[in-house]
């Protein structure tokens, strides 16, 4: 099949019903990122980018730096955080330093053992004492702590959430009927201690990352993370999955019928403050600080 500029097509945009050639879904894909985050792209913004290994994170620091390129006195920094997963990480951050090598990129890597004293793999030995639940519950909470703590001073976290991410979220939030979360999730906390969170991948669909990648030429880690088929993100993406079979659009219609819902969403919350670290939280301790407790003697 030809793109409509009459070259060769290399992928069919099914929710759209198009042929695009390699440099036309390049320039449809950087077009709608350009178009999320256009408010930010502006002189002496400071971005930091929360960067894993994976497709998404590395496919956003890729146009993050294309997009900055030629704007005056920005400064854009990635932000790995190593949770120490046993035969996993050390992997990924192979790729983000060669990645962030190639890219010219300022790299800065936190590890949860030196953040407290253990890492994942060890907490999980752990995790009824901590009343965890899942793995990703812990992994989750504690490196968007972590993220946001050495982020502070940024005008921005970016997030490489894609369009199934976004979906998948929200729709986890709608079954398990958690108003909190359906709020909290898109909007941010409007405090010195909170950085606002950017999401530019947040209308591209997964499959097209992947193909972007692919086409950039950027090495990235394809093996999922061997806790996250334990999480209920997973059997979310199957569900959407049988959506989509029915309707190509519908992880479109999730994501921008949530954001049309917003707007009509009143609801305020006084923003209270851990009383150990001073950040933002929902209750007098925030949840990583409680956990801490418990670490700090001996899992007791």
């Amino acid at each position: 099949m030809l793109c409509s500029c009459g070259k060769v097509a290399v992928y069919y945009q099914r929710y759209a019903n198009k042929y695009l050639c390699e440099e036309c879904f390049k320039k449809s894909v950087e077009k709608r990122v350009k178009k999320t985050i256009k408010d930010v792209i502006r002189n002496n913004v400071k971005i930091a980018i929360a960067i894993s290994g994976g497709k998404d994170s590395l496919v956003m620091a890729k146009l993050l730096k294309n997009l900055f390129k030629n704007i005056p006195n920005c400064k854009l920094t990635c932000f790995f955080v190593n949770e120490g997963i046993r035969g996993f990480r050390d992997k990924a951050i192979k790729y983000v330093k060669e990645f962030c090598k190639r890219e010219e990129l300022d790299l800065k890597i936190i590890s949860f053992k030196e953040e407290i004293g253990y890492n994942l793999d060890e907490i999980l030995e752990h995790k009824d004492k901590l009343n965890i639940g899942k793995p990703c519950s812990f992994c989750g909470v504690l490196r968007r702590y972590i993220l946001n703590k050495y982020a502070l001073g940024y005008d921005y976290l970016a997030i490489g959430h894609n369009l199934d991410d976004m979906a998948q979220t929200i729709l986890m939030n709608y079954v398990e009927g958690n108003i909190k979360n359906i709020v909290h999730f898109g909007k941010d906390i409007e405090d010195k201690k909170f950085v606002k969170r950017i999401r530019p991948l947040k209308y591209i669909p997964e499959e097209e990352v992947k193909l972007y990648a692919d086409i950039e030429g950027i090495v990235y880690q394809s093996e999922p993370c061997p806790y996250s088929s334990l999480s209920y993100r997973h059997r979310m993406k199957e569900v959407i999955k049988t959506l989509e079979n029915i309707d190509p659009k519908v992880k479109f219609s999730i994501v921008k019928g949530y954001e049309r819902l917003l707007n009509y969403i009143c609801y305020k919350e006084e923003i209270k403050r851990c009383k150990i670290c001073g950040f933002p939280s929902n209750n007098e301790i925030c949840k990583v600080c409680s956990w801490l407790k418990v670490i700090e003697n001996g899992f007791r």
